[in-house]
């Protein structure tokens, strides 16, 4: 069985012990002496564990209380397959260099402690670190009786040092060095009755996330899930220390580890065949057995091909699980009826939920005023959670939106959209207010932008932030072209100038990017490669100058070339210019033109006509395209078109062109004729 040692306070052991029947897993408590807080007791913890440290029965009791010191002595502890250290406490008291307990302190030594005064001026010397005047201070306030003065003999020896960024560091690596494999847990951020933070405790947590993540390892903060359950329904002790789970979050918390760590470490493990296949059937099993299918079957379809005892094991599942949703629908068609309670609603749309029935996990919430909106956050969370571990990704978006949006803190619902947004192609703009699409932006990395930009169907207005830094756009921007999609970069660049409100790219490294694609641009072979990269750069930024000449000369070349495969009648050469002509982006009625009067010589006067009336359109004072469209007119039989054109001619003939005026004349009186 998968085997977990926790080194910390309650706060870590008693969702390790509830969950140990849940989760199949076991604790290994051996050589375990009681709880602790400080880095620098995990590591003695850790120490002794390896029986590289003795600690002096004397000082035993201000380590542990629950424990005997031989008992434990004589024990040998078999690492664990994983360790879960809670660093809570940036105060770290110590006797000849051994770890102690203050709470221990405390009980052992009551009646010093009694009085805050003393106790402060006590601490303030211990801290201080000078051995002669914490004496002298003891004596004078603490030597009344012999015992008075034994106790304070003993209360001289006490060290106070605060955690420092260097000793934390330091502990961290020695930590990661002593156990095989470790996850760091904070302490949870809880507020006070007035809202306001307790400013010590936020501000060793954010230092313990920092240098546990500098390190690569492992980290756990409780407080984004208690910012899901409330923190009234998440912390027993609102009102005092704010220090103790409630049950049911004491549960959500081992569910949380269990799905970040536990169940990815064991099944990597069976994945590379470096463990048994032992200790993930207990953990399907104790799944199964908590009725939280949808988790065992997730896990399971990943490990199919694993081995033929993991293939036997899914088609059992599956089957149990099949069993177990047909009887909860027949219960729940029942409970219906009776107009249950909304905590047994809730139950069951969770429950629905673990079974894998999320369909009707949704058709359950629509029973309830507000429907999913009545729906506790977390539950909400766990839904969208399991949904996705399933594949069943509609089901995830919906309930991860539905979390999110009624609670901007639920940050494990962010994370899945984030996800969704970047694996589904999932667009969240019309669905979120701008605030929380803020919050869900900010998740996502330069990589993740750039694999979801690399869809065509990429959603920019959910995946591209105002926010975003001109750098990480010119990063994103440039990895995209490097990869060959220049239309896609010049877009996204595009779609970020218009939320920055800016006619123009003024940051100097965007800039830079532009005229480096525009160099690479004028730097090939092929003319239409050359106009379709810069029709592409024009995209970025229309206003670019260096863009904007290049065109220009992109244009004066084929204009050109056009010409001179129009006068040499060359139908062909003119034909192979239209893809330019498209990419370049810039209206050419010439080219219609010229294609019009070849194909008119060539007599192929319908042709003629659906060119010379599209040139018609950007040329209507070009008298040469109506006399063309008119004779070829009269070549078709055309009527309309004949005196539409002929009208055109006589308009603009005027007195310059005397002889194509009375040619159109005669026309448009033929036609009236025949008419």
């Amino acid at each position: 069985m998968f085997t977990i040692t926790p080194i910390g306070s309650c706060r870590i052991a008693t969702p390790l012990r509830h969950g140990q029947a849940a989760h199949g897993i076991r604790l290994n408590l051996t050589r375990c002496y009681g709880y602790c807080h400080s880095p620098a007791e995990a590591v003695q913890m850790a120490r002794f564990f390896r029986d590289e440290i003795a600690i002096d029965p004397e000082i035993w009791p201000l380590v542990s209380r629950s424990h005997r010191h031989a008992t434990l002595a004589g024990q040998i502890h078999e690492p664990s397959d994983f360790y879960v250290v809670e660093l809570a406490s940036a105060k770290e008291l110590t006797v000849d260099g051994v770890c102690i307990q203050l709470n221990y302190l405390r009980s052992v030594f009551q009646d010093f402690f009694a009085d805050p005064q003393r106790t402060a001026a006590y601490w303030d010397h211990a801290q201080a670190g000078d051995p002669a005047k914490t004496a002298a201070f003891l004596r004078s306030v603490w030597s009344a009786t012999e015992a008075q003065k034994s106790e304070s003999a003993f209360l001289e020896r006490i060290k106070l040092d605060l955690v420092t960024r260097d000793s934390l560091r330091d502990n961290i690596r020695m930590l990661a060095q002593l156990l095989p494999d470790v996850m760091f847990v904070s302490h949870v951020d809880a507020r006070k009755p007035d809202g306001s933070p307790i400013k010590s405790r936020a501000a060793f947590i954010r230092l313990v996330e920092e240098e546990v993540s500098a390190a690569g390892l492992k980290f756990y903060d409780p407080t984004e899930l208690m910012a899901e359950f409330g923190q009234p329904a998440a912390i027993e002790d609102h009102s005092t220390s704010l220090a103790h789970f409630t049950t049911a979050f004491s549960t959500a918390v081992m569910d949380d580890w269990m799905t970040r760590f536990i169940a990815p470490k064991t099944d990597a493990a069976v994945a590379d065949d470096t463990m048994t296949t032992d200790a993930f059937r207990a953990q399907i099993e104790a799944a199964c057995s908590a009725g939280h299918y949808a988790s065992a079957t997730a896990r399971l379809a990943s490990l199919v091909t694993a081995s033929s005892d993991v293939r036997a094991l899914f088609k059992d599942v599956a089957r149990s699980q099949k069993s177990a949703q047909t009887a909860f629908v027949e219960d729940v068609t029942g409970a219906l009826q009776s107009a249950p309670s909304r905590s047994d609603h809730v139950e069951r749309i969770d429950k629905a939920g673990a079974l894998g029935l999320f369909d009707l996990s949704q058709t359950l919430a629509s029973y309830t005023q507000g429907d999913l909106d009545s729906v506790p956050c977390h539950v909400l969370t766990n839904l969208a959670l399991r949904a996705s571990a399933l594949g069943a990704y509609d089901s995830a978006f919906v309930f991860a939106r539905a979390a999110f949006r009624q609670n901007s803190g639920a940050q494990r619902a962010a994370r899945l959209l984030a996800e969704l947004v970047i694996a589904q192609n999932r667009d969240l703009s019309e669905t979120l207010e701008p605030a929380n699409l803020a919050q869900v932006q900010r998740i996502f990395t330069c990589d993740d932008l750039v694999q979801a930009l690399s869809r065509a169907d990429a959603p920019l207005t959910t995946l591209i932030s105002p926010d975003l830094s001109a750098a990480d756009l010119t990063r994103i921007a440039a990895t995209l072209a490097d990869k060959g999609d220049l239309k896609m970069a010049s877009r996204v660049v595009s779609h970020w100038r218009g939320l920055q409100k800016t006619a123009r790219l003024r940051d100097a490294g965007l800039v830079a990017l532009l005229d480096g694609w525009i160099a690479q641009a004028k730097g090939l072979t092929t003319p239409l490669n050359i106009v379709q990269r810069l029709a592409a750069i024009q995209t970025a930024d229309p206003r670019h100058a260096g863009v904007r000449s290049a065109l220009r000369d992109a244009k004066v070349d084929l204009v050109a070339r056009m010409r001179e495969a129009g006068k040499a009648r060359d139908l062909d050469g003119l034909f192979a210019l239209s893809a330019e002509v498209e990419a370049l982006g810039i209206p050419l009625p010439e080219y219609d033109l010229w294609c019009a009067r070849v194909l008119f010589e060539q007599g192929d006067y319908d042709r003629a006509i659906d060119y010379g009336t599209s040139a018609a359109r950007d040329l209507p004072a070009k008298i040469n395209v109506w006399v063309l469209l008119m004779r070829a007119g009269i070549k078709t039989g055309q009527t309309d078109l004949v005196e539409t054109a002929a009208d055109q001619v006589i308009a603009l003939a005027a007195d310059i062109t005397p002889k194509l005026k009375a040619e159109a004349e005669r026309a448009k009186l033929r036609q009236q004729v025949e008419a």
